[in-house]
């Protein structure tokens, strides 16, 4: 019993000069990430030739793994934005998609601001521009994005969606490519 008791000594001391289990927390300073909020206070971001980036020190958080091309996480007054592993912020006032950031369809990603939606690239440029009313996720296979002009968003507890307007398509480049149908039809939750 004591040799299991001092190697759990042993191992959780380990772990305190280790730093955290997971890596879900970074401290620099005063500032802490945890990634597990997905939030990113202002403290994590510099400002460096007129780009905004996340201090090197918090990239690990998001890229452990190894994998993917874009971090994302929630910038409290932007909403969310995509950053490379660089840390530079590329794509900023990104869409809100089932509690995280819309994610890309054909290299574009929805974003809004002030109420107007569009697409943006991967390199945040915005190759529809915030012009739209509203905007629904892409919808496979091939279909596009249904966007309305002239429509309002209402929400019911924790669900939102568009009424009213004109609706129309948008293909995979971003481009219209019909009208469509208004959703409200359908009375279930689109965002």
């Amino acid at each position: 019993m004591r040799l299991v008791l001092k190697t759990l000594c042993l191992v959780a001391l380990g772990l305190v000069f280790a730093g955290s289990v997971s890596g879900q927390v970074v401290h620099r300073g005063e500032c802490t990430v945890d990634a597990e909020l997905l939030t990113l206070p202002k403290c994590a971001l510099e400002s460096r030739e007129g780009r905004l980036y996340l201090f090197r020190d918090f990239l690990p958080l998001f890229f452990s793994s190894g994998k993917g091309r874009f971090g994302s996480a929630f910038l409290a007054e932007d909403g969310w934005a995509y950053f490379d592993r660089r840390g530079l912020i590329v794509v900023q006032n990104v869409a809100n998609f089932d509690n995280g950031p819309s994610p890309f369809h054909h290299g574009l990603v929805r974003v809004n601001r002030n109420g107007k939606w569009g697409l943006a690239d991967s390199r945040g440029l915005l190759v529809v521009p915030l012009i739209y009313d509203g905007m629904l996720e892409y919808e496979e296979p091939n279909r596009g994005w249904k966007v309305c002009a002239g429509c309002h968003t209402v929400s019911g507890g924790e669900y939102h969606w568009f009424e009213g307007g004109d609706w129309f398509w948008l293909d995979r480049h971003g481009k219209v490519s019909g009208k469509a149908e208004n959703p409200t039809l359908d009375k279930s939750p689109q965002w």
